[in-house]
């Protein structure tokens, strides 16, 4: 009867936080990202093609985690595929339509930078939210006509849920939305006559991170 008191007073004053999610992370993510961009020459009020993108995601991810209770904030870094997405080549109602050749919009590789903040629900499981720049690798243009390779930066918001199921191991699962600004996508005659890309996409992840 005394160990069993003793036992229950023990679990009684155990803090919701007691179980330790600083430290460094890291591990890899699948997911799946879409969007639209429309390309134009925006400051000419010159628009064009709307460009569907999408694609299947694969990834690596850091974070640095530090603790205060039920509070857990940090950082994180990712670097991941990106979407890709083009618009068959035919005439349009629109001044730059796709006659040429294909519209496209590839973003080959998404790198971010994000700081975090979450809230232990249970010591083993954590919501969070995250914010911080964004910066692409991008292709697009006209084929045959237009186009052009460069990286763009912009931000990037999103939320997740993740769960500890070892000390050393979670699992997480997160939304994000990606926005680049505007993408150049290639000179139109002259260097301050340009074919632009704005849009967006939103990523859907789920992933694995070990700590070290």
């Amino acid at each position: 009867m005394k160990y069993a008191m003793t036992a229950m007073a023990m679990l009684l004053a155990s803090p919701l936080s007691a179980q330790d999610w600083s430290g460094q992370w890291g591990g890899f993510a699948l997911g799946y990202g879409a969007g639209s961009y429309e390309q134009g020459d925006f400051e000419a009020d010159e628009t064009g093609e709307d460009v569907d993108v999408d694609g299947f995601l694969v990834g690596l991810h850091y974070e640095r985690n530090f603790q205060r209770g039920n509070h857990v904030l940090g950082f994180d870094v990712g670097l991941s595929k990106g979407v890709r997405g083009t618009s068959p080549q035919e005439p349009g109602p629109v001044w730059w339509a796709c006659e040429l050749g294909e519209c496209f919009v590839n973003v080959e590789a998404l790198l971010t930078l994000r700081g975090r903040y979450g809230w232990l629900m249970t010591p083993e499981t954590m919501i969070y939210g995250a914010g911080g720049l964004a910066a692409g690798k991008v292709e697009g243009g006209i084929y045959n006509f237009t186009q052009n390779s460069s990286t763009a930066v912009g931000y990037t918001i999103g939320a997740g849920l993740a769960h500890m199921i070892q000390p050393n191991l979670m699992l997480y699962a997160e939304v994000n939305h990606v926005d680049l600004g505007t993408l150049e996508l290639g000179p139109l005659g002259t260097p301050d006559d340009t074919l632009d890309g704005r849009g967006d996409f939103s990523t859907v992840l789920i992933g694995v991170n070990f700590r070290f």
